[in-house]
């Protein structure tokens, strides 16, 4: 079995591949997403955003409760905190592009992305968001930093200085996240349930393009 690692590593550049070909996608990390594109990104990532915890925190039960890798369940208690407020980050910057509250709701691929992962956390593997949390954390260490950049040196959207909270703060974090986390599953030996994270970034992966879809 090839290392859990390196195989992460190739979900998140298929990700990455996909995003950088995406139309919405690839113009936020350029720097020339129009204000509504990017308050629509910014409602669906605060949807996404805010069941981190909650996911998180039903992971680690879940692995408390079927007695497997107590280290895992801690380190998944400690993310849960990590991500507490970062929906706010979204939110705000959203308010700031001028962007009131948005009543739509989740798009279908954030739908797919909270119930597939929830499931998964009650009942299935409660190692396996250990795989969602790493392509993430790699994104965004990979390309929020350059989306931050370029919004601030090329966009023309009115305010946004004070709209990168969310992308600043996760490429300030996230790299230091990224490299604790590959060195506790670097190694990992269990097979099934080293698949069940795999299938995690995966789906994570496959579902991420579609944030960039306003609902409906």
């Amino acid at each position: 079995m090839k290392d859990l690692v390196f195989r992460l590593d190739r979900e998140t550049d298929k990700l990455i591949e996909s995003l950088d070909e995406h139309p919405v996608a690839r113009t936020l990390f350029a720097g020339t997403i129009t204000a509504r594109r990017y308050a629509a990104y910014l409602d669906q990532t605060q949807h996404y955003v805010g069941v981190a915890r909650e996911l998180l925190r039903s992971s680690a039960e879940r692995l408390l409760v079927t007695g497997r890798h107590p280290s895992l369940a801690r380190l998944l208690i400690e993310k849960s905190d990590e991500e507490a407020g970062h929906e706010v980050w979204a939110r705000n910057d959203r308010a700031a592009l001028g962007f009131g509250a948005n009543d739509a709701g989740p798009n279908v691929a954030v739908q797919a992305y909270i119930s597939t992962h929830r499931f998964e956390a009650q009942q299935g593997c409660g190692a396996a968001f250990l795989g969602t949390a790493y392509v993430l954390e790699a994104l965004s260490a990979r390309r929020a930093p350059v989306a931050v950049q370029n919004l601030l040196r090329r966009s023309r959207i009115r305010g946004v200085e004070g709209a990168v909270t969310f992308l600043r703060g996760h490429a300030e974090a996230d790299g230091g996240h990224i490299d604790r986390l590959a060195g506790v599953l670097r190694g990992f030996t269990a097979k099934s349930d080293a698949e069940a994270i795999v299938r995690s970034a995966r789906r994570t992966r496959q579902f991420f393009p579609g944030f960039f879809s306003s609902p409906g």
